[in-house]
């Protein structure tokens, strides 16, 4: 198994992360490989692409960059949203520990959006990780089929489509101010932190925007997670569709008064209602909140949670050790 090491000491094999990629893209990519970080300030954008990939920080590390879709590039033209991540993530079986990335570019109709982590990868298992950003932090690819606004997304070259996107967050923190997780993935949140920032027009707060395609079982599940907000931040939506059969659901969740008392937004679009899937389960005091909570989403207090962790990500392997290492 291939193992090296960043960092700013003078006997790391790599001082930046992209080389330290570069070179194990060049090995065998059938064998599994570690990649280690020491404690610092990276400021430099990530592509990985290569499968079989644990990236572990070891100690305070933080990747950070400040692309943003306004900017322009050598032709005068804005780059566009999927240009501006600071880590991209294009394979499969992967970890992400403990690694705080930062889209840095911060907001204001001069920035638009501004990607922190742009996760194309599947089986994929995040744990411990910080995801600092504004609009858009945190995209959970595949993308839709086609965009509606101009010809093309852009962005990243994308090498490899999978047939799943499943990815896992364990005890994360993200945070932005709005659809700062958006995408059409299978993610699983499992006790994390999610936290909204006011927004620089003072207006409403979205925390996810789930273009979850046609036929796909799952698609955003948060279980057991902390909705919190910093102080003078507007209300907050739970979501949105990107497209039109997002789904999202809140199990056992504990969420802060900032959440608008609607829950959810049909993003000017009547239609979606009858399309998406949205809910919240395990809602402390479900009857007192159901009048203030739209029509078309559920709000259950009791019942059985009706999402597998298990189904989903089984073959997951970096979960997989995960539970052996805590049965033994």
């Amino acid at each position: 198994m291939g193992t090296l090491v960043v960092g700013h000491e003078s006997f790391c094999d790599y001082h930046t992360i992209q080389a330290a990629v570069h070179a194990l893209e060049q090995q065998d990519l059938s064998a599994p490989a570690t990649l280690y970080i020491l404690p610092g300030v990276y400021e430099e954008a990530v592509r990985i692409y290569r499968s079989e990939l644990a990236v572990i920080g070891i100690g305070e590390v933080e990747i950070t960059m400040n692309r943003y879709a306004k900017e322009q590039d050598e032709a005068g033209e804005e780059i566009g949203t999927f240009a501006t991540p600071t880590l991209f993530l294009g394979g499969s079986d992967l970890l992400v520990e403990n690694l705080t990335v930062t889209n840095s570019a911060g907001q204001g109709p001069e920035v638009g959006q501004g990607v922190a982590v742009y996760a194309h990868c599947d089986r994929t298992v995040f744990r411990n990780c910080r995801f600092k950003g504004h609009q858009d932090t945190l995209f959970t690819g595949p993308l839709p089929p086609a965009p509606r606004e101009r010809l093309t997304f852009g962005g990243i070259p994308i090498r490899e489509l999978h047939t799943n996107y499943y990815q896992l967050y364990q005890y994360c923190r993200i945070e932005g101010t709005v659809d700062f997780i958006f995408g059409g993935a299978t993610a699983y949140f499992e006790a994390c932190e999610i936290h909204s920032l006011p927004h620089a027009s003072e207006g409403s707060g979205y925390i996810t925007a789930a273009s979850t395609p046609l036929g796909q079982s799952y698609g955003y599940v948060f279980h057991q997670c902390f909705l919190t907000a910093a102080p003078g931040t507007a209300p907050v939506y739970l979501g949105r569709p990107w497209r039109e059969y997002a789904q999202t659901a809140f199990v056992n969740c504990r969420m802060g008064e900032h959440i608008q008392p609607s829950g959810w937004d049909n993003w000017n679009n009547a239609a979606n209602e009858a399309t998406v899937c949205y809910g919240e389960y395990g809602v402390r005091n479900a009857a007192a909140l159901r009048p203030g909570r739209v029509a078309w989403a559920e709000c259950l207090e009791t019942g059985e949670e009706p999402f597998s962790l298990k189904n989903v990500f089984a073959g997951t392997r970096f979960y997989e050790e995960d539970v052996r290492k805590r049965r033994t």
